[in-house]
């Protein structure tokens, strides 16, 4: 069933940002939210998520659904590695052994086993965004996944998205037009009201 988005409006006090919004998705692909900042890219996907209430307006074909996220801070444990954070969420047919190969396809083997506080910035995000691949989801909301990247290992973190959300829904903020080209993805644009 597809996610459905209608008259969708969210206002701070006197912040209005989000008015009216009609969005339909399908039930798999990959979309990316697009628009200035402002826009209110980040107050849709916590809706999404039940993180933000509406003030008015109705979402369909959520009811049922698992939700895995990447936000736009990590949200790591800083005191545990990155393979203790992904098996903390991972759905039960991970073994550690394919959490050790899934990190290790976009992190240098050695970092897996480091407190996530040692680790970079762009460390510390690939690890987010594997512990999100990992969890079991029918929808996967991403929040600026690839900030913090270098071109490179942005490009890796893009095929390695890809790969492992074939069949699945995914929702993400970008401000970049290149990281919808090379996700094969639907730009759906978020404007000012």
């Amino acid at each position: 069933m597809s996610l459905v988005v209608r008259d969708l409006s969210k206002a701070f006090e006197d912040l209005q940002v989000l008015r009216g919004v009609d969005l339909t998705f399908g039930d798999s692909g990959i979309y990316c939210l697009m628009g200035s900042s402002g826009t209110g890219k980040t107050t849709f996907l916590r809706i999404l998520m039940g993180l933000e209430k509406a003030d008015c307006g109705v979402i369909e074909g959520v009811e049922g659904k698992r939700f895995s996220a990447v936000f736009q801070e990590d949200r790591l444990c800083e005191d545990r590695t990155p393979m203790e954070n992904v098996m903390m969420v991972a759905e039960r047919s991970v073994t550690r052994e394919a959490a050790q190969r899934e990190l290790c396809r976009i992190l240098p083997e050695e970092s897996i086993w480091r407190p996530v506080y040692t680790l970079s910035g762009g460390m510390k995000r690939r690890t987010a965004v594997c512990r999100a691949l990992l969890a079991s989801f029918d929808i996967l909301l991403m929040d600026e996944p690839f900030t913090g990247l270098d071109e490179d290992t942005r490009t890796q973190v893009i095929r390695y998205v890809r790969e492992r959300t074939q069949g699945k829904l995914v929702i993400l903020s970008t401000h970049m037009e290149e990281d919808a080209r090379e996700l094969g993805a639907e730009v759906v644009r978020l404007e000012e009201r």
